[in-house]
């Protein structure tokens, strides 16, 4: 279906205010080159919560096959169909809570480049959702966000991550696997009058990120700033591509620019981190395999370097064409939960994490994900990601950092790095430096 006139702009951040407590909103900015794109999610056709990612999208698949895709301009990222967030557990150890999906027949895209605003809509959309979603383009502006003073600590003595360190390092002498993802858990409170929205309003301000998300489902609201792509599906000439870009490898921004360069020329040069590195592309073309064309799969580009506000990153990029009797939707589920926070092989790493860890990992580490009736889709994996709860009075919030552990890990640079890469969520809850 042929997109509609552009409208008038509006910040899509102020756009979305009213929708901050709306179960099944999802804000997803970031997207396409230059974040020049910013998807909005909102009135939902239908929309459920699920014990499992699995069963999500398995619904997903239908859902999909009940809608006419209605794209954007040309560029555009985004086009009606299915969008959620997929929780890391599945099964009795998951949270329900946390895996949620909607099918969406109405879809706000706001061009940043051109300052215009586009409503997707398939056809049968109800009007008065449609009338529901327009209105939040002349409501009232929000006030400031607040600046936040919450209180967040790690959940068990620091000394306590060394030793999960060290445990894997055991397991791998054992042959048990190669490499595993460990995490440490911070947790504790928005400040008073403080709001998840407000907290992903001044992570969009002083730190934004190539897969930032905004996702609110009963109860609870997911935060993200993550800088990484889970896997991505375009319509090319010669088929549908599959991307999938894993990160691994991690080194601090330095207090000076030589230090900071460095730093990057350290990590780049490091041969630890391009093995872990090299580990998860290996796994991520066995989980494209999966779903793509014999002979298709292929890395164009190893070891590029990746530069946030306060880590650099080793990023790769593996690409493959599906096969025709494969659509996105199987391509996300062979590849979920992504390889560069498990570890290799996956299944085993995975049990090993569950054991040393000790309980669920909720939202953290699982994916939000939006689905195209036309075939495309884009997922991201939700490192840097709070989940914030209601509670009588306030809000709590938590989130997870973690590390590729191999055999050649030492236990305090991997603390330090978990310590580096929890910094700006940090200092977004508790309001300094924002």
């Amino acid at each position: 279906m042929a997109p509609a006139p552009p409208l008038p702009w509006r910040d899509p951040l102020e756009a979305f205010w009213p929708l901050r407590d709306e179960p099944f909103a999802l804000l997803l900015p970031g997207a396409g080159a230059a974040a020049r794109w910013t998807g909005l999610f909102a009135h939902p056709r239908d929309s459920r919560l699920f014990p499992a990612a699995c069963e999500a999208l398995c619904v997903a698949r239908d859902w999909l096959d009940q809608i006419t895709p209605a794209l954007g301009p040309d560029g555009s990222p985004f086009r009606t169909g299915v969008a959620g967030v997929l929780g890391y557990d599945g099964g009795d150890s998951g949270d329900p809570a946390l895996t949620g999906a909607g099918l969406y027949d109405l879809v706000l895209v706001f061009d940043h480049q051109e300052r215009q605003v586009h409503l997707l809509e398939s056809p049968g959309a109800d009007a008065g959702r449609r009338s529901a979603l327009l209105s939040l383009l002349e409501a009232p502006p929000p006030p400031a966000a607040a600046r936040g003073a919450g209180r967040m600590t790690d959940s068990e003595p620091r000394e306590a991550f060394g030793l999960k360190v060290e445990a894997v390092r055991s397991r791998i002498a054992c042959g048990e696997f190669y490499q595993a993802n460990i995490s440490r858990r911070f947790e504790g409170q928005l400040g008073d009058g403080d709001h998840p929205f407000d907290l992903f309003r001044r992570l969009a301000g002083g730190s934004p990120a190539a897969f930032s998300a905004y996702v609110r489902l009963p109860g609870c609201a997911i935060v993200s700033n993550s800088p990484e792509r889970l896997v991505r599906v375009q319509a090319r000439a010669g088929g549908r591509v599959a991307l999938a870009s894993p990160i691994k490898g991690t080194a601090p921004r330095g207090a000076t620019p030589g230090e900071d360069e460095g730093q990057a020329s350290a990590l780049l040069a490091s041969a630890k981190d391009r093995a872990e590195n090299l580990m998860i592309v290996d796994l991520m073309r066995n989980d494209l395999s999966i779903a793509c064309r014999p002979g298709t799969v292929r890395t164009p580009v190893l070891f590029e370097l990746s530069t946030l506000p306060n880590v650099h990153h080793l990023v790769s990029h593996v690409e493959g064409v599906l096969r025709e009797d494969c659509s996105a939707i199987d391509l996300l589920a062979s590849c979920f939960p992504a390889g560069s926070i498990t570890g290799a092989p996956k299944r085993r790493a995975m049990a090993a994490i569950r054991e040393i860890e000790g309980g669920p990992r909720g939202a953290d580490y699982g994916s939000v994900f939006w689905a195209g009736a036309d075939g495309e889709l884009d997922a991201s994996v939700l490192i840097r990601t709070a989940t914030c709860r209601e509670q009588p009075g306030g809000w709590s919030a938590a989130f997870r950092v973690g590390c590729g552990i191999t055999w050649d890990s030492d236990p305090e640079a991997e603390t330090l790095e978990t310590e580096a890469k929890a910094e700006r969520l940090l200092l977004a809850i508790r309001g300094a430096g924002t």
